[in-house]
């Protein structure tokens, strides 16, 4: 076999230009910290860089959704406990209110404060969220929620809610709509409601009603009829008579179940009713405790009627501040799972960057040492070229 000396040269030369360019390579890697700038260089690892870049930009998304849903729950939160300290001065007033000793302008006075709290519980309601958008209208926007149509408040928003993804799969509503906190209170004790007949002439008072067995209420209503002054028959929702007796004043009247207690002295034909629970608008509610204040007390039967209605609005007060404790509940549990999936999010992302790293940094240990192994190895291939260049015939001569 007969070997040239161009073909020796010209392996020799390439052997030293693939070491210089492993050496450059390697050189490119400690002076920029990554291992690679094209994804020619490492198609594997780029690909799997790439795609973790992805998911990493995902994660950066989720936290701006997290901070807006954070943003507009915290604004609710606020909302909700303004909106509960004003039923809760509402109810105040109203058992200041219920004191026989007040004078009709005493209570019109009173009715005064009642309107005014309406009108702050409307301006809590119409709450934005400092970016334009209502906290309480659903999932519409540009509209006002609330407003007072001659004394009657109309919601122009709609029932959804606004689910934003805070994590992967992971989904929260950012606020709850106005049309569940202020438009569907329940009323009474969120189980049953008493109330007085319209109609009733004498000065019976309903004090405390409810469930007393619940096996043996059949859920619909019950009506206590004053035959006579101090006679009584029990009527059930179908207009069955299901128990009658005789009534002294302060006596608990129990039949299916349910027991009310009437004190006064009722006449005859005056009804007193228990009927499950219903829902009606907060507002509504702050109106028929001022006007039932705004009624002048012209008689015993006048009087009686007014506590009757103030004694049932303050069951709905009750349960007022028990829905909008529910809604702030529901709030704080939002929140909450906010801070978990943050902490998810940046355990996440923690691990993806860690992963990065070992994909495309630079690890700078491996690299010095290999750079020395390429130099060594230039080193030799050029001294090879070198000996080479002195071989020749003529040196024999």
């Amino acid at each position: 076999m007969r070997i040239s000396s161009n073909g020796m040269y010209m392996q020799s030369l390439q052997a030293m230009l693939q070491r210089q360019t492993e050496l450059a390579r390697t050189s490119e890697q400690m002076s920029s910290g990554v291992k690679f700038s094209r994804a020619g260089q490492d198609p594997a690892g780029a690909t799997a860089a790439q795609r973790l870049d992805h998911t990493l930009a995902s994660l950066t998304q989720h936290e701006s959704n997290a901070g807006h849903a954070q943003r507009r729950l915290e604004l609710q939160e606020h909302a909700l406990t303004a909106a509960g300290d004003q039923l809760g001065r509402a109810r105040d007033l109203v058992i200041r209110a219920n004191t026989p000793t007040l004078s009709d302008q005493d209570r019109k006075l009173i009715a005064v404060e009642i309107r005014q709290i309406r009108g702050e519980m409307i301006d809590i309601a119409n709450r934005q969220d400092g970016a334009g958008r209502a906290l309480f209208a659903g999932t519409r926007d540009g509209v006002v929620p609330f407003t007072d149509n001659a004394g009657s408040v109309g919601y122009a928003g709609n029932d959804g809610r606004n689910e934003i993804e805070v994590a992967p799969g992971l989904l929260v509503a950012d606020s709850d709509p106005g049309s569940a906190l202020f438009m569907r209170m329940p009323t009474g004790d969120g189980i049953v409601r008493a109330s007085a007949g319209a109609a009733n002439t004498g000065s019976g008072v309903l004090g405390s009603a409810g469930v007393v067995d619940h096996a043996a209420w059949n859920g619909s209503g019950i009506t206590v009829e004053f035959t006579a002054a101090d006679q009584y028959r029990v009527l059930d929702g179908a207009g069955t008579e299901i128990a009658t007796g005789t009534w002294e004043a302060g006596q608990s009247i129990s039949a299916g179940g349910v027991q009310m207690k009437i004190s006064g002295a009722p006449a005859a034909g005056d009804s007193f009713s228990l009927a499950p629970s219903g829902e009606r608008d907060v507002f509504a509610t702050l109106d028929a405790i001022a006007d039932a204040l705004e009624a002048p007390g012209a008689n015993p039967a006048a009087d009686a009627r007014r506590t009757n209605l103030l004694n049932g609005a303050l069951g709905d007060l009750s349960s007022g501040q028990e829905h909008l404790l529910a809604a702030r509940a529901g709030t704080g549990a939002r929140l909450s799972t906010l801070d978990n999936a943050a902490e998810s999010r940046e355990s996440t992302a923690l691990s993806i960057e860690s992963t990065l790293s070992d994909l495309r940094d630079t690890d700078y240990a491996e690299a010095a040492t290999r750079f020395a192994q390429q130099l060594t190895a230039l080193e030799a291939a050029q001294q090879v070229t070198v000996r080479l260049q002195g071989l020749s015939l003529f040196n024999k001569l």
